[in-house]
């Protein structure tokens, strides 16, 4: 193992699998002890794994620090794939003295309502919102902004307990539920109390949430670096909605994404930019979240410092040879260079996710008649037999068993084939509740 390898705080076991398998001299894991036991991690050597109570900062930063001096290893940086990771992440690179992003910006974005403020005072567009945490103050937030609201999180991420709401009826059954199901994630890391500046009050993620006006147009992602001042965007997708599945849930990523008519690439560099320099970025490499208005213009959403996950880098390689899991890490270890560009239409590759169709445990998982059709790429599963499988409102995560990299014919509707994958996946999961 070389001595100046790239340290990956966090990161489930799927991903350091991906990243070790590719980058095995290049990386050490410090790995959540809850993962300790996880079956994919077995056939990872000892030395490129270590782990560590990242709940606990301390008792972290002293395992790091002991495993760095015995090994004799000198990090040349930090990486982090998770959100829930990032802060411990920005902490640890301070005191042993490698590049990462600040941990009061980091802390800003995981707040999503403090980014909210911060953008809308530094005059970018930003959807009104409120943080509540009774149903009275929801509903006259819906009043006052006579229009569709969204519920969600402080600190979630993806589709977790987010709502869409037309009407007050929906938001009654949707507070509901957030009062119900928040406080049953107290102990994920992703919920734990948020404090952004030294003094004010900590804000508990389990006992309030944000509504804000729901903003109509078609929504995409895109990776980010900014240095220098500048914005170098490296990878743009479009996202399609699942008809079928909770509000926010991703049907799929389209790549190239198909821009609306009036979208101008300038103005997203000038929101991208904007946006991370007033949480108080000055370096880094990011994941945005964004909306484009019917007048085409982008709306960001959600920020956060690493790269965007879920099928993203498995379509981006496959369509263009580019490797973003390989491009962050020479970026947080100085090595970055520019990527390859291609010139492709847009929505010639698209990543599809498959869905659970129920609760239970599985018992059949064959995907074969799906790598049989001709425009199927590649079949990623994240599941297997005698896996189990629990649905929203218990776990947003766990019903996804994994996704099809496609190259679909100019005139296919994604929706369909997204229909005909499920049909052709052969999967059986048996619910001990129906026996």
């Amino acid at each position: 193992m070389r001595r100046d390898p790239v340290l990956v705080v966090g990161t489930t076991p799927d991903y350091v699998l991906k990243i070790h398998g590719r980058y095995p001299e290049d990386t050490v894991f410090i790995t959540d002890t809850s993962f300790q036991t996880d079956s994919l991690l077995r056939t990872i050597e000892e030395p490129a794994l270590l782990f560590a109570s990242l709940e606990n900062f301390g008792e972290t930063l002293q395992s790091v620090c002991q495993y760095l001096s015995v090994n004799k290893l000198s990090p040349r940086g930090i990486a982090c794939f998770d959100c829930e990771s990032l802060i411990a992440a920005s902490k640890l690179a301070l005191h042993i003295k490698v590049p990462f992003p600040a941990p009061d910006a980091v802390a800003k974005t995981r707040n999503k309502f403090e980014s909210r403020r911060i953008w809308k005072d530094a005059g970018l567009p930003s959807p009104r919102a409120a943080l509540t945490s009774e149903l009275e103050e929801t509903l006259e937030f819906f009043r006052c902004v006579k229009k569709n609201i969204v519920l969600k999180p402080v600190s979630g991420s993806g589709s977790e307990l987010l709502f869409h709401c037309k009407d007050e009826e929906e938001i009654i059954r949707s507070v509901r539920v957030m009062k119900e199901e928040l406080p049953k994630r107290r102990l994920k890391p992703l919920f734990r109390m948020i404090s952004v500046n030294p003094g004010v009050n900590l804000i508990d993620p389990c006992g309030s949430w944000i509504v804000e006006e729901f903003i109509s147009g078609s929504e995409f992602s895109c990776d980010f670096i900014l240095r220098d001042g500048q914005i170098t965007i490296l990878r743009e997708t479009g996202k399609i909605k699942a008809p079928d599945q909770t509000f926010g849930s991703i049907l799929a990523y389209t790549f190239p994404p198909l821009y609306p008519e009036g979208f101008v690439l300038k103005d997203l560099h000038n929101v991208l930019k904007g946006a991370s320099t007033s949480l108080g970025f000055t370096w880094g490499y990011f994941m945005a979240d964004f909306i484009i208005t019917n007048g085409g213009y982008p709306v960001i959403i959600e920020l956060t410092p690493r790269p965007g996950g879920d099928s993203i880098p498995d379509l981006v390689e496959i369509a263009t040879g580019n490797d973003l899991l390989g491009t962050y890490l020479d970026i947080v270890s100085g090595k970055y260079s520019p990527l390859e560009t291609s010139d492709m239409p847009p929505e010639s590759f698209a990543s599809i996710n498959l869905y659970a169709p129920g609760e239970g445990v599985i018992t059949c998982l064959d995907p074969s008649r799906i790598l049989s059709l001709p425009w199927v790429k590649a079949v990623f599963l994240k599941k297997k037999v005698g896996d189990k499988i629990i649905l929203p409102p218990d776990d947003y995560d766990n019903r996804l068993l994994g996704y099809c990299v496609v190259a679909p014919e100019s005139d296919s509707n994604l929706i369909s084939i997204y229909h005909q994958l499920n049909k052709s996946l052969r999967i059986s999961i048996k619910n001990d509740k129906q026996s």
